[in-house]
């Protein structure tokens, strides 16, 4: 008789361990756990990935209003044929809704994706009012070039339960304000947002100094590129429009790779006014122009974690023709689907055009009497001018 060994070799999947450093080298070892744009960038050298495991369970990080509305909120609430949250029982706008309006969301499920961005930004609310101070710098291939600081100013009329002793006739859902506070030349430009919790569209105006003007802003406008920068409002968090202004579905569920600040929570403290706010000794984001000898994109953060983490992937199409972007996808953590860390933007005619990078972190007080999941820092990449913000 004749014996055949036949060796047969197996295919070899993609995947990472803590300590791998992806690079142009090895970058197959990444193919499948990143946004194809971000992998593009790590295949031509731009970006470097250490790869780590975090000293925190994510999951962990639910905000007392969340973990309070767990049992009253479910079923409470129900989405109507254009997405926006009901009373389950009335099928009327509720006046008020603590935590999360939906505590329990089956992914496969037609309408999971509104659900999810629904509790997504009822996370936020739920932190209650939010003074968030950020740098936005203008960096090209060759380097630094200039910067603006703001605030964004969030007043949420609900998730928060203090919320619910104000008054609220007009139907807020929220309250917010974008202000422009140096450089002198721009200093004083706002941008002030009221969204309500039933169909109404946004309200949003701006005001310019520089002509003493308020204007009534459209909806599009959101889409606009944020005094100059390659970002526009609706960025924000990933997404930060009205979830009924635009079309949901879940595409894909698989595994990624997320860029997190740091391995360990960063602090927060109680400052004079009984707030809550992060200290001086929040670790920095070093980014390529900042590092001697860095070879890779002048915008690329050099000093991050980057943890594997399973992943859902929504996708966005904006119902308004004026909107300045089509297709987007969303990369959120499936386990704790409020966390966004990749939006990746289409143009109108379908082809792909930036992607926003968002690094997040938990923070928390020494007590853990508050702690939280939140973004200390975005990275928004336009891939056919190869600038960043």
């Amino acid at each position: 008789g004749l014996c055949m060994l036949l060796s047969i070799a197996s295919p070899a999947f993609a995947d990472v361990a803590p300590g791998d450093v992806i690079d142009k080298t090895n970058w197959q070892k990444a193919e499948g756990l990143l946004p194809q744009s971000v992998l593009e960038w790590v295949k031509k050298g731009e970006f470097v990935l250490n790869i780590g495991t975090l000293n925190y369970d994510p999951t962990d990080y639910w905000t007392q209003p969340v973990l309070q509305a767990r049992e009253t909120n479910k079923g409470k609430y129900v989405l109507d044929e254009e997405g926006v949250v009901v009373e389950a029982a009335t099928g009327k706008t509720p006046k008020f809704i603590a935590g999360e309006p939906f505590p329990e969301v089956d992914p496969e499920e037609p309408r999971a994706a509104y659900k999810i961005m629904h509790n997504r930004l009822f996370y936020g609310y739920t932190l209650g009012n939010i003074d968030y101070p950020f740098v936005a710098s203008w960096v090209g291939e060759g380097g630094y070039e200039r910067e603006v600081w703001a605030a964004f100013l969030q007043y949420p009329m609900v998730g928060n339960p203090d919320a619910a002793k104000h008054k609220n006739p007009k139907g807020i859902e929220r309250y917010s304000i974008v202000r422009v506070l140096s450089p002198y030349d721009i200093a004083g430009t706002n941008v002030m947002t009221w969204r309500f919790l039933d169909h109404r569209q946004d309200m949003t105006y701006g005001y310019v100094p520089a002509i003493r003007r308020v204007r009534r802003m459209s909806p599009a406008n959101r889409s606009d590129a944020f005094i100059g920068t390659d970002m526009c409002v609706d960025d924000a968090y990933g997404f930060d429009g009205k979830i009924s202004s635009v079309s949901w579905k879940v595409v894909k569920r698989t595994e990624g790779i997320f860029p997190f600040l740091s391995d360990e929570p960063q602090a927060l403290v109680k400052n004079e006014k009984g707030e809550w706010t992060t200290t001086k000794s929040i670790k920095p984001v070093i980014y390529g122009y900042e590092k001697e000898g860095w070879q890779g994109a002048t915008w690329a953060p050099t000093n991050l974690v980057w943890a594997k983490r399973k992943v859902i992937v929504l996708e966005i199409q904006p119902k308004d023709p004026y909107y300045n972007y089509g297709k987007q996808h969303l990369w959120m953590d499936a386990d704790v689907p409020f966390m966004c860390f990749y939006k990746v933007i289409h143009d109108r005619a379908g082809d792909y055009w930036k992607t926003v990078m968002l690094i997040l972190n938990a923070f928390e007080s020494r007590e853990k009497e508050m702690k939280y999941l939140q973004g200390p820092g975005y990275l928004a990449i336009d891939d056919r001018t190869h600038h960043a913000t």
